[in-house]
């Protein structure tokens, strides 16, 4: 009974909410000196290192293989350990070029 009774709050909470939303009926976009100049490269940075780190992720996780099954670097028996170190490792070269794009940009303007 208590179960039925907090699921059809839930569902009349969820259901009913856009009667009390309001619509914004004008769009005014942000002016140029809205933000700060330093959110706007920070912003730029997350955007550079997630979006890297899509790519950095499995390449990372390819070389790794290919060190461990070399012998270059010890093997990691577990997985959980093996993946946080991958992770860390493609990180740090997201954060790499998160920061070379912002030394760039530095440089040229």
């Amino acid at each position: 009974m208590f179960k039925r009774l907090i699921l059809m709050i839930l569902i009349a909470a969820i259901a009913l909410s856009p009667l009390t939303a309001e619509a914004e009926l004008s769009y005014e976009p942000y002016g140029e000196k809205e933000f700060p100049i330093w959110t706007m490269q920070l912003r730029r940075a997350e955007s550079i290192f997630f979006g890297s780190l899509v790519l950095t992720l499995p390449i990372t996780s390819l070389v790794w293989s290919l060190c461990e099954n070399g012998g270059l670097i010890p093997k990691i028996e577990d997985p959980m350990k093996r993946f946080f170190a991958q992770a860390g490792a493609a990180s740090l070269i997201s954060v790499g070029i998160s920061t070379a794009d912002w030394i760039i940009g530095e440089v040229q303007s």
